[in-house]
């Protein structure tokens, strides 16, 4: 029963968190074909969807903790599973590194989000999509 309720939570993170990275990738095109002003303003408007993806990436790793430890005595023969592990270290360490770099350009007055920015946020759907993928592997 309850690692039905951690496997619902753990669907309903990852749905937060890597919806998040969707919509901003599509965002971002949106986005780079408005004029500066109207940029800064629409961007003003979507800081919800990044503190959802934050919630979303919270409710991954504290249910994943729950529904790992099963496997936690076999975790290395299950290799695809450290790797899909390794990943989401990468991924939480990069949303940091997005997150840092967005505040330091908000306060610089910076309107358009940086080259390194776009850069990493696409490298950021990339991970969650191959975690789910690794993840539909290993579970199969």
């Amino acid at each position: 029963m309850m690692r039905d309720i951690m496997l619902v939570i753990h669907l309903i993170g990852l749905v937060m968190g890597l919806g998040t990275s969707f919509a901003h990738a599509f965002l971002g095109k949106a986005i780079s074909k408005l004029s500066p002003e109207e940029a800064n303003k629409f961007h003003n408007q979507t800081k919800g969807l990044s503190l959802m993806g934050g919630i979303g990436i919270l409710l991954l790793f504290v249910s994943g903790i729950y529904l790992i430890i099963p496997f936690w005595p076999a975790i290395f023969q299950l290799p695809l599973l450290v790797v899909k592990l390794v990943l989401f270290v990468i991924l939480i360490v990069l949303i940091m590194m997005i997150n840092l770099r967005a505040k330091r350009n908000m306060e610089a007055g910076i309107e358009k989000s940086s080259r390194s920015i776009d850069l990493m946020g696409k490298a950021a759907l990339l991970i969650g999509v191959t975690i789910v993928l690794l993840a539909v592997s290993v579970f199969h």
